[in-house]
């Protein structure tokens, strides 16, 4: 008879083989079957684990955002050298978890749609905690800040390659990760512009372009 531990294993290397598949193939190309030769099991275990390949999916997402949720909130609590170390310590075991979210993003799938949202929810109540605890300025609108943010994050992983060839270095290596990283930080911590002309006059051109709008809408009525 299997003990819970072993379960809990048999699981974990099922996931870990579904994290690893879909990352490299895509979700809708990734089978049930593919999984457990990966996972070296049997389809019958993956599905009396998950049920199915959607749940399969659910529970890498869980597992990924979890993780990544856990770092961030050791970086906001304070204890942001160890959270980067653990992070830097290991890249070749997070490298399936990079690609596998990169593929999500790129595949325009519901699954990839679905994980989107969750972060950029989830990024939104770390900012939200980041701004109660006076670590984080507040934003003008909290959404859209937080939504730049995962865009900005995910744009760095979707374009590795192109990253890579730039700073000349391999894709999701520490230099090339950590260069990228410094640089975003350098710009949230200290910003680009040395003042607020430019945010200003964006802010009053959009605010132009809306009124404009509007007066048209109001206008655009059946005439007679």
């Amino acid at each position: 008879m299997r003990s819970a531990k072993d379960d809990s294993t048999t699981r974990a290397r099922i996931r870990d083989a579904a994290i690893l598949l879909i990352g490299q193939k895509g979700f809708a190309a990734t089978s049930a079957r593919a999984v457990a030769a990966e996972a070296g099991v049997s389809a019958g275990l993956v599905i009396h684990h998950f049920g199915g390949m959607r749940q399969l999916k659910t529970a890498c997402d869980d597992f990924i955002i979890t993780e990544v949720a856990r770092r961030k909130t050791g970086m906001s609590e304070g204890d942001v050298t160890a959270s980067l170390n653990e992070w830097y310590s290991d890249l070749d075991a997070y490298q399936p978890w990079l690609n596998y979210l990169s593929r999500l993003f790129t595949d325009d799938s519901d699954a990839g749609a679905e994980l989107f949202d969750r972060i950029v929810t989830m990024t939104a109540g770390m900012l939200e905690d980041g701004v109660s605890s006076q670590q984080m300025r507040p934003s003008t609108d909290a959404h859209a800040r937080a939504l730049l943010l995962v865009t900005h994050s995910l744009g760095t992983l979707i374009l590795q390659s192109h990253i890579a060839r730039s700073l000349d270095t391999a894709r999701f290596s520490l230099e090339s990760l950590s260069r990228m990283g410094n640089a975003a930080l350098e710009i949230y911590t200290d910003g680009l512009y040395v003042d607020s002309g430019v945010l200003n006059a964006s802010r009053d051109a959009a605010s132009v372009a809306h009124q404009h709008q509007a007066e048209k809408g109001q206008g655009s009525g059946p005439t007679l």
